[in-house]
């Protein structure tokens, strides 16, 4: 049971036992007229009673079966000769089939359902018992004749049409004119028919007989030309005989005509139209209203109730309207929904992609061809019951089934089968395995795939393809959400080799598309060429440094870093394998040395999980640019070209985004290894260069500086009077000794520092027997090698007491400046014994929630009073 109760097709239908043949006989669905005349063939057309039983009784073979019996039966004015003009399968061969039957089977055919309208309707109370018939089949007579009774042999089609009409007498009237092979003319043909009345000919594939006729000369013409002139003397003499009429049927181009030459082949259908020009045409299409009931009477032995087919269209109806900006406008109306209803088992899309966008192509034989495919589609869905079958949509249409693509490639030609196989069986069903879930479940690649290539064969190229609108219709069923469907056709165009998207329409062509092209670059660049690629496009994204770093990019060993007294920003390999361990060497060594300036390293480690798909895309990215420097580029058309710079600029902004994401995570050395640094500063992540990012990571860290508090240099040197500390050492201190800040400008921020700590009375500068102290230090005495620091050791004049009084002080700061600034006035604060000091921490980010417990249990080991203020979510 399916979707709300609904039934799928293959539990309510029952189809006809023949389409569940092994091996579909070719011909079941095609006649030949010379086949069953003798009594060959599948009784569904041998048989007279069986032939009408399954045979849909269109309006207009109706009309034409009740012209030829009026007249045949002397009640009616119809015209004597009518020519049958349709496309290959349009219905030609199956109408005079029913004509031989009702000549040669009145008894049998009177009283069945489809004749009595006909005889009432004539006034006639059963079928003309004594019709003479002949069939002439163009492709089932050799032109060198045949053998009949007593010896003779027939050796033209007035020969044959005497002889069946009637018997060795009736041959013997045109006897001499049929061993001479010259037409006995219109007179000796009019005695002829009047004698044997009620007379019906039946002629079928006339151009294939003439042009075997065209071998075999006769004097100085040829059969050919005997044959011609016959034709048109036996439309004069049927026209004279009052219960005489003639078929003739003849393609409606010179497309259908079986010759190799197309020259040829417009000569002999021009030829035939002179002969039978001024002959009733009488087309006999099945019209469109008509075509549902042909394919069900045909195909099904039973469609089920009319219940169980307004359950299913209500399905699909319902779910149309809830996506009705999904499918195109027509589906919307009221005549829709009555055509689904009629066309049930088959969705309407099926029928109209097989006779309006196929019907016209040369190689398909409308009804005949659409019956045999139907009935391998039928064959097929039927073996593999899908629970989603409602009804019979073009997504049904299985090419994995080798007899169902056999059908179809044949009305292109042997390529296809490769771009078939390759693209909607291979390539689509990758994709669909890609996306999983109902994707692969329902096989929404491969069917998305399977309705492109479908619609994209027609006879003109003004219907060639489809829509995104139509595609979904061909596809989706309840309950898929059709942005499935656009998720599924996106990824067509960038995967699939020879489908093209042109005017907003999905289009399969033989020639490869962009896809297929760039691909081919993409197998001739080697991997070396990829990381080349790479790393220029890494130095692109790392930035110049901001004025801070010295940048280093994907050095081919650590040792290869430089030692400088300054930050440097090391962007790792990708492929490294032990990012920890190469960091560690980096840290020991320089070149063949000890490295001096440990704690300037700042590391950023790429993700080594990520790293195949980012040369994917640099692999692409440089097929791309090979491509556009092609001269095959300059061959394209102006919308493959604008796709090649448009995906070259997507790529580069594709590669960019992705090494920001790769390159995520920054460390400095630790003792005994390096230590990531963590931050989630908003304006770190939004950073269009790593530079940029890493600079606000250790920003938010507290980390990075860019000046240094001189209370900082006293606590941290420790100054007495037995250890002066050189200048040189100063410097050495931030930038070798591991988890000191990181300085922008270490010499700069050093030499600051100690003037200002000078001017402070903090500590003391001596060169030489000069000593610095409480004033300013020249510049280029900091620039001399025998500088070094020394404690204040002289007297300072006290100066006079401040008068005291009970004060309150409050600060406001950054988090950040929190480090510096205790170590800068911890010596003022711990002078001040009586005094309690408040912090007030405000933080709106919501981030100090994730440090609570920590700090909660450090600030109460110290004896702080602690207390929690909540304000409510953060924004």
């Amino acid at each position: 049971m399916g979707l709300r109760g609904v039934k799928s097709v293959w539990e309510i239908c029952e189809p006809h036992r023949d389409v569940f043949s092994r091996d579909l006989d070719p011909s079941l669905f095609a006649i030949s007229l010379h086949h069953v005349a003798c009594g060959d063939g599948d009784r569904d057309y041998t048989d007279a009673e069986r032939f009408f039983s399954r045979t849909f009784m269109t309006r207009a073979l109706e009309n034409l079966l009740e012209r030829v019996i009026g007249r045949l039966a002397g009640r009616g004015s119809g015209a004597p000769i009518l020519r049958l003009e349709t496309a290959f399968g349009g219905g030609k061969t199956h109408t005079m089939t029913a004509l031989l039957h009702i000549a040669r089977s009145p008894e049998v055919l009177g009283s069945h359902e489809a004749i009595q309208p006909i005889l009432e309707r004539l006034g006639l109370r059963a079928l003309p018992g004594d019709i003479r018939v002949a069939v002439l089949d163009g492709r089932g007579l050799n032109v060198r004749g045949r053998s009949i009774e007593g010896g003779l042999t027939v050796k033209t089609l007035w020969g044959e049409l005497a002889y069946q009409v009637g018997g060795r007498d009736g041959y013997a009237m045109l006897a001499d004119a049929d061993q001479t092979c010259t037409s006995p003319g219109a007179g000796r043909l009019t005695e002829f028919l009047k004698r044997y009345q009620p007379v019906l000919v039946l002629m079928d594939e006339v151009l294939e007989y003439l042009i075997k006729a065209r071998a075999v000369k006769v004097g100085d013409s040829s059969l050919m030309e005997q044959t011609g002139t016959f034709l048109g003397d036996l439309t004069a003499a049927v026209s004279a005989v009052p219960q005489g009429v003639l078929t003739v049927s003849l393609p409606a181009s010179s497309l259908e005509v079986p010759t190799e030459s197309k020259d040829d082949a417009e000569r002999f259908f021009q030829f035939a139209k002179k002969i039978f020009g001024r002959v009733e045409l009488v087309e006999t299409p099945v019209a469109e209203d008509e075509v549902f009931g042909v394919l069900r009477r045909r195909l099904f032995q039973s469609v089920g109730t009319e219940r169980d087919a307004k359950k299913a269209v209500d399905l699909l109806r319902n779910y149309y309207d809830r996506y009705a900006h999904a499918f195109p406008d027509r589906v919307l109306s009221p005549d829709y929904k009555e055509r689904m209803l009629r066309a049930y088992p088959f969705h309407p899309e099926v029928v109209d992609l097989l006779y309006e966008r196929w019907g016209p192509h040369p190689q398909f034989q409308r009804t005949r061809g659409a019956l045999r495919l139907l009935a391998l589609v039928i064959r097929n869905l039927w073996t593999r019951r899908p629970g989603s079958a409602f009804m019979i949509q073009p997504h049904h249409i299985a090419l994995s089934d080798r007899y169902i693509r056999g059908e179809i490639v044949r009305l292109l030609d042997s390529s296809w089968e490769s771009i078939v196989t390759g693209d909607v069986l291979d390539r689509a069903a990758k994709l669909e395995q890609e996306l999983g879930g109902d994707y692969m479940k329902e096989q929404l690649g491969v069917g998305a795939a399977t309705c492109a290539f479908l619609y994209s064969i027609s006879a003109g190229m003004q219907h060639s393809g489809a829509t995104e609108e139509e595609i979904r219709m061909a596809l989706l069923r309840p309950d898929i959400n059709p942005a499935m469907a656009t998720e599924v056709l996106g990824r067509m165009r960038e995967q699939l080799w020879y489908l093209r998207y042109r005017d907003r329409r999905y289009l399969f062509s033989a020639r490869p598309n962009l896809n297929k092209v760039i691909l081919d670059f993409e197998g001739q660049i080697s991997d070396d060429s990829v990381t080349e690629a790479l790393e220029r496009r890494l130095g692109t994204v790392a930035g110049r440094g901001m004025d801070i770093f010295q940048m280093v990019i994907a050095p081919e060993s650590p040792e290869n870093v430089p030692d400088r007294a300054q930050p440097t920003l090391v962007l790792l390999p990708l492929e490294v394998e032990d990012p920890l361990q190469w960091m560690k060497r980096a840290m020991q060594s320089a070149a063949d040395r000890i490295r001096a300036n440990r704690n300037m390293l700042i590391f950023v480690v790429p993700e080594s999980a990520k790293v195949e798909a980012l040369r994917s895309v640099v692999r692409r990215l440089v097929a791309l640019e090979q491509v556009a420097a092609s001269p095959s580029f300059r061959e394209m058309d102006r919308e493959d070209q604008l796709q090649v710079k448009e995906q070259l600029k997507d790529k580069e902004a594709e590669l960019e985004g992705q090494l920001r994401q790769v390159y995520r995570r920054v460390f400095r050395p630790g003792d005994p290894e390096p230590v990531e640094i963590r931050g989630s500063n908003p304006d770190a992540i939004k950073a269009t260069a790593l530079d940029e990012f890493v600079k606000g990571t250790l920003d938010q860290a507290g980390v990075l500086f860019e000046r240094l508090a001189p209370e900082y240099l006293a606590e941290t040197l420790r100054l007495d009077e037995e250890r002066p500390v050189p200048l040189s050492q100063v410097s050495n201190l931030l930038t070798g000794v591991v988890g000191q800040p990181v300085v922008a400008n270490p010499a700069g921020a050093v030499q600051d520092a100690i003037r200002k700590g000078v001017q402070e009375g903090l500590f003391a500068v001596r060169v030489a027997d000069r000593l610095y102290h409480r004033e300013e230090v020249p510049p280029d005495v900091l620039n001399r090698n025998d500088v070094v620091l020394v404690r204040a050791t002289e007297q300072v004049a006290t100066p006079p007491p401040v008068e005291r009084r009970q004060l309150q002080l409050r600060v406001r700061t950054s988090a950040t400046q929190l480090y510096p600034l205790l170590l800068a006035a911890k010596e003022n604060f711990s002078k001040l014994t009586e005094a309690s000091l408040t912090v007030e921490v405000d933080d709106p980010t919501g981030e100090l929630s994730d440090a609570r417990e920590q700090l909660d249990r450090l600030l109460r080991q110290y004896g702080c009073t602690v207390e929690w203020i909540e304000n409510g979510p953060s924004s």
